[in-house]
Formats: C-alpha cells, structure tokens, sequence
C-alpha cells in the first residue's frame, strides 16, 4: 500500500505539538533581573575632637585641665620674698607646661625654668616658680631651688557681686609654703604643705568670706585665719600682717565660670617653732 506522504508528516507535527517537543521556551518564559543601583558612597568614621591640654614637663610638677581664659578681666597676685604685687595680667603667657612665664611686667626665664604645683583650668592658673630667676621694674632674683619661690594666681575678676547667696567652698588648691625667714629651719623644711577651709555668702554689704588655712612644716604648724567683707567685685582686702612678717592674707574674688566663684587668697603664717612661711590657693565655691 503506497502512504500518503503529506499525511505522514502531518501525524508527525501534531504528535510534536502535543508532546511539547521539538520547539524551545519562549522569551516571556525567563525575566533576568538587573541591578543598575548606584552603589552607596562609603561612611566615614566619627572621629571625636579632643581638645590639647597643656601637661607638665621636665621637672615641673602639677597640671592644668584647660588653659586659662586670659582677657580684659584678667588680674594676678605675685608673693616671693621681698615682693607682693598684684594687679591686671597683661600681658600674660602660658607655656606648653600649663605654667605661666609672664604675669604683667614680670618675667621667669632660665635653662631649666621649673614651676612646682601647677594647677588650673580656664578660670584660673596657679604656680610656684622654683628655679630659675624671675625680672620685673626693679631688678632680678634667682631661684636657685632653695626655699625661694616666686608663688601666683592668675583669675578673672567678677563682673558684678551677686545679690543674695550663700556658697560652699571645696578643700582649695595650694602650692607648698616656702620658707621665708624667722627661725633657722633645716633644708628639709624650705618647704612645707598646707589645707584650708572657706566659705562665703553675699548681701547688701558685699561678700562676706572666711578662710583658715592650715601650714606645716619641719614638724611644726601654724594658722592663718581671715573673715573679712569685700564691697566690690573688683576688691582685695588685706588682712592681719599680711604686709609685713606676720600672719595674715590677701583676698581676692574671681569668676569660677557656669555660675560658681573663686576666693584667691595669698597667705603669710608663722609657725609654732618662729619660722615664716608664704604660699598662695585657690578656693572653687558653688
């Protein structure tokens, strides 16, 4: 029997057709997915600022926490043996150590200058020049790193006394008592250690403010004690034999920053044994 060929093929295409062979998948069967995002731009990393705070080097002993804010305001109180002077500190320098080198027209030089007992922040600064030799309008005096020092308070003084208030005082800042004279000491006892106590409140008067401060040295101790009212902001008031050898202070008032205030005090005490001493500190009151 002869088969129709045209029949065949016809069988053949429909067989394929049903059986879903010989044909491939049609485009609309697969999606590729493109990712045409920008990629994000890398964060950089938060790096937090640290503020440089001066710190003591060589042979200097003490530190700051800031340096000191130093302006129009800005006053001082110098004691060493034979000088107190007190006044507005200008100019005025701080070194990398946190010391200052020029209070007003005097200057500490030398090759080491050495300050002892450096302390402050950026309302005050406070130190005790050791050795090397200080110059101001009247001539020179080398510190040889005996018993004499060169001790200071640099502040800003008050813009106005408050009304009312009464404020708690911390344990102060000191710098060591130097021997000044009086009885013969040995050189263990050039220099001795202090501690103090302070208060202060404010009326129509003014600042009404006590100290005692309590100095120590070759086994010996000695007071000083002050309660005196400052009238103005701008004020110090001297008191006991502050001037001469005796026992006794000068106060001054100076802006603590953030609402609190500074009672700066530089101080003469005589001990027990007849020997003098001098230093200077600084009380923060809240």
């Amino acid at each position: 029997m002869q088969l129709n060929h045209a029949f065949v093929l016809t069988l053949i295409a429909a067989s394929l057709a049903a059986c879903g062979g010989g044909g491939s998948s049609s485009p609309s069967d697969t999606t590729a997915v493109v990712n045409t995002a920008k990629p994000a731009d890398p964060v950089a990393p938060v790096v937090p600022v640290v503020p440089v705070v001066p710190t003591a080097t060589g042979e200097n002993t003490g530190a700051v926490s800031a340096r000191f804010a130093n302006g129009d305001n800005s006053r001082y109180i110098f004691t060493s043996i034979g000088l107190q002077s007190s006044g507005k500190a200008s100019p005025l320098v701080q070194d990398a150590s946190g010391a200052l080198s020029t209070i007003s027209g005097i200057v500490f030089t030398g090759n080491p200058a050495v300050t002892r007992e450096i302390s402050g922040d950026a309302a005050f600064a406070q130190g005790r020049w050791f050795k090397g030799a200080f110059s101001n309008s009247t001539g020179a005096t080398t510190l040889s790193g005996n018993n004499a020092s060169g001790h200071y308070v640099a502040y800003n003084v008050l813009a106005a006394l408050p009304a009312t208030g009464t404020f708690t005082c911390d344990a102060g800042t000191f710098t060591a008592p130097s021997y000044t004279g009086g009885s013969s000491v040995s050189s263990t006892a050039n220099f001795g250690t202090a501690s103090g106590t302070a208060s202060m409140s404010f009326d129509a008067s003014g600042a009404k403010v006590v100290l005692a401060i309590d100095a120590s040295a070759g086994g010996s101790t000695g007071k000083v004690s002050a309660s005196t009212t400052m009238a103005s902001a701008a004020s110090s008031s001297i008191t006991g034999g502050y001037l001469s050898n005796g026992t006794g202070a000068q106060l001054m008032l100076g802006d603590g920053g953030a609402g609190r205030y500074l009672l700066i005090a530089a101080y003469k005490a005589q001990l027990a044994n007849g020997a003098n001493y001098q230093g200077v500190a600084t009380f923060r009151c809240s």
